[in-house]
């Protein structure tokens, strides 16, 4: 197996002891990253720090930190931190746009202009990370003088980019170290998303090599193949009711199927919108079945031009306190 991340995603529901369990079992089987996200539930930092402190090898990651709910003063404050902390063991910084719908029902706030504000974002945060003495910056909208010393030294830590879209892949093409793909995707989609960011490399000058590739996957492992595509329905269809997903729903024959689900979810039939997330597009949308078949999936991932596939262990249908073996099944079937 190449390399791979295991994410510990935001809303997850499950003991921090639990957490930390499977952040040194990861470790133990050669996992290069953990990667912990960040939306309403779980702080991301602060759940590094203790995974930090627990480790001594494996890699933290970010994916992803919402932009419009940090900001890059505190990404990098925190990267600094915990950098510090870990002994150099910050393996990449993953920012987002967020979804639009959870960020203004929960937080109250606006999504406006956010190319922009992505591009405002990476260059300050790259600006605080470099070990100048004093950082200002001027733009749309931040405006800031003389910002004092941050790390004593320059910290090249790359900034990817979560995105499904055109827009802001080509912005990571274009400034960005590389991109995290969303948490559903097919060979189409991959391979397409790919020429978008190394089409806006390209024309920036850029060496298409240095750049990250990696995408969350929805990733369930099951003795029984019908058991691992129930756990991960529950995910393809969180997954399938955001529009920002559209890009990648686009790319698939379930256009009319994810209208149908949306629907039936927006006139609180939640059932019925499960049902509607058939056997066939778990399996193309997720990555589901035996230990082998889940590695062989994994290996197509590759295969696309993903150098870095990010697990995100679907647990939903388990008790908050047998997640856990859900996650070590996973671990387990993807040791090196």
């Amino acid at each position: 197996m190449h390399r791979l991340a295991l994410t510990f995603y935001s809303v997850l529901k499950m003991p921090i002891s639990d957490i930390i369990y499977c952040a040194i079992e990861a470790e133990r089987v050669g996992f290069e990253y953990v990667s912990l996200a960040e939306s309403f539930y779980r702080d991301a930092s602060v759940l590094s720090s203790s995974i930090a402190s627990n480790r001594r090898r494996i890699k933290l990651g970010s994916s992803i930190y919402p932009i419009s709910t940090r900001s890059p003063f505190q990404i990098a404050m925190v990267t600094g931190t915990l950098n510090e902390l870990s002994n150099g063991r910050i393996g990449f910084i993953g920012l987002g746009i967020g979804y639009k719908a959870r960020i203004e029902q929960y937080f109250g706030l606006k999504l406006a202009k956010p190319i922009t504000k992505m591009k405002e974002y990476t260059e300050i945060i790259k600006g605080l990370l470099s070990g100048e003495e004093f950082f200002s910056y001027k733009g749309k909208f931040f405006n800031f003088q003389d910002f004092p010393k941050l790390v004593p030294e320059v910290l090249n830590i790359p900034i990817l980019f979560g995105s499904s879209g055109d827009k802001m892949l080509k912005l990571a093409g274009k400034i960005a170290d590389g991109v995290i793909l969303n948490s559903i995707g097919t060979e189409e989609y991959f391979k397409y998303a790919i020429s978008v960011i190394h089409d806006a490399a390209k024309k920036a000058n850029r060496d298409t090599k240095q750049l990250e590739v990696a995408s969350s996957t929805i990733f369930s492992v099951a003795d029984k193949r019908e058991d691992a595509i129930d756990a991960a329905r529950h995910d393809v269809l969180f997954y399938t009711l955001y529009p920002e997903l559209d890009p990648v729903i686009e790319k698939t024959p379930y256009v009319q199927r994810v209208a149908k689900i949306r629907e039936a979810n927006a006139q609180g039939e939640s059932k019925k919108a499960l049902s509607l997330v058939t056997d066939d597009m778990v399996e193309d949308l997720a990555i589901v079945g035996s230990a082998k078949e889940c590695r062989d999936k994994i290996n197509k991932l590759y295969d696309y031009g993903i150098t870095l596939p990010v697990v995100r262990v679907s647990v939903k249908p388990f008790k908050d306190d047998l997640r856990k073996e859900a996650f070590l099944r996973a671990i387990e079937a993807l040791k090196n």
